[in-house]
């Protein structure tokens, strides 16, 4: 069974927990596979027996273990998620939302993953198609967590229209909005004020980003809702993120048309704990992390 391993070097120090994660696959009876340049990144992985280094698109992965924080697990589902594979976190960022796996829990929950002792969970992904003034495609993205449309290098407020499936629900002002799935509730829709959604719920959540009007509503719409957000006439053009990624740059009357992706993703679900309880205490230990690093 081959697993495949991302490691990120500047959280990984000198790719210790890449080399831990491999030798363990390898007592497990697994087979680990690194991305072909790690070899010359990480030597001392070409001194371990059984270790492959390969094109992840021409392996058969069952399963992608990401190593670093969330970002580092958005950037390798940004790169794999076409592939036929579940992902997985090992945790050495600050909180670590999106990766399942603790480094003191390394060896266990390696054996686990293995053994096949663990659940999946389907999550929503959203597509976002830019448009300009004459109907041209500016450019398409596929994101897990959010699409963040906030204002650019000026501090002006951002107007922006907001429409629900046909329907025109806000004219918005304010520094802009993010576009969620479920995954991406307990992210910057919820420092926004959005509600946390559990992670295999389909629906998608546009959450104002300090609104300059007296509602500031988040709106919840359905897997089969298409959002669409138009621009004015733009002294200052406000930028598009998907999942904190550079994308197009806007200009005055672009539309941005979002739906849901007709793929899910598949992650690993080894622990027992309930979503809330997690999310719970990870937003807690965020207030207490750099005081107590």
């Amino acid at each position: 069974m081959n697993f495949g391993i991302c490691s990120n070097g500047s959280r990984d120090t000198g790719y210790e927990t890449a080399i831990k994660t491999a030798k363990i696959l390898i007592d497990l009876g697994a087979t680990p596979v690194f991305e072909t340049g790690m070899a010359e990144e990480c030597p001392a992985l070409k001194e371990i027996t059984g270790v492959v280094f390969a094109d992840f698109a021409e392996t058969d992965i069952k399963t992608i273990i990401s190593i670093g924080g969330d970002g580092t697990f958005l950037s390798k589902v940004a790169q794999y998620r076409d592939l036929d594979v579940e992902f997985v976190g090992v945790n050495l960022g600050s909180i670590g939302f999106l990766n399942e796996i603790l480094h003191e829990d390394l060896e266990m929950d390696l054996a686990k993953l293995v053994s096949g002792d663990y659940d999946t969970i389907d999550r929503t992904q959203l597509k976002c198609d830019v448009y300009n003034k004459d109907g041209e495609l500016k450019g398409s993205s596929v994101c897990l967590n959010d699409i963040i449309i906030v204002r650019g290098a000026k501090p002006h407020i951002t107007t922006l229209v907001l429409s629900i499936d046909g329907q025109i629900i806000e004219r918005f002002r304010g520094d802009g909005l993010v576009v969620a799935t479920a995954t991406g509730s307990s992210a910057y829709s919820l420092s926004a004020g959005g509600p946390i959604l559990m992670p295999n719920m389909k629906d998608i959540i546009v959450t104002p980003i300090c609104s300059h009007t007296l509602n500031g509503y988040t709106y919840v719409a359905t897997s089969k809702s298409e959002i669409k957000i138009s621009l004015e006439a733009i002294e200052s053009a406000p930028l598009i993120c998907p999942d904190g990624r550079d994308f197009v740059d806007l200009e005055s009357y672009d539309s941005i048309i979002i739906k849901r992706y007709d793929k899910v993703l598949k992650t690993v679900c080894l622990k027992k704990d309930s979503f809330f309880s997690n999310v719970r205490k990870k937003i807690v230990q965020r207030g207490y992390f750099y005081e107590n690093r």
